[in-house]
């Protein structure tokens, strides 16, 4: 098998969202947050589970990891209620995040009276 015949495998997330886990908000690092889109359910049968979820979210202090796909890649989300619908967020996997110290500014001299301290 070649990595073309693998890249034209269909994903299981392709027209789903898969459940990981339901996790505390609080316990998500905000910087791995990103966009969100309004989940609306089309046709019938997927219209009472999507009711049921956002009931049962909306009575806990839990979100929703999720598997799906977003122009033909496996994405994480984050699935969670806002007034009365589902709002799904784009997650950044670990290695999508660069790191603080790659950013950090140059190493500068800061007199007692410029940082305030006494």
């Amino acid at each position: 098998m070649s990595y073309a015949d693998l890249a034209n495998l269909p994903l299981p997330t392709a027209k789903a969202v898969e459940i990981e886990s339901f996790v505390p908000l609080d316990s998500i690092d905000p910087i791995r947050i990103g966009a969100g889109f309004y989940l609306i359910p089309t046709g019938q049968a997927a219209a009472k589970p999507c009711k049921l979820l956002r009931q049962a979210l909306g009575r806990s202090s839990r979100v929703v990891i999720v598997k799906w796909v977003w122009h033909g890649r496996e994405r994480l989300g984050l699935l969670r209620v806002h007034d009365d619908a589902l709002v799904l967020h784009l997650m950044y996997w670990p290695d999508e995040i660069r790191g603080p110290t790659e950013l950090l500014p140059l190493t500068v001299e800061v007199t007692e009276d410029e940082s305030g301290s006494r």
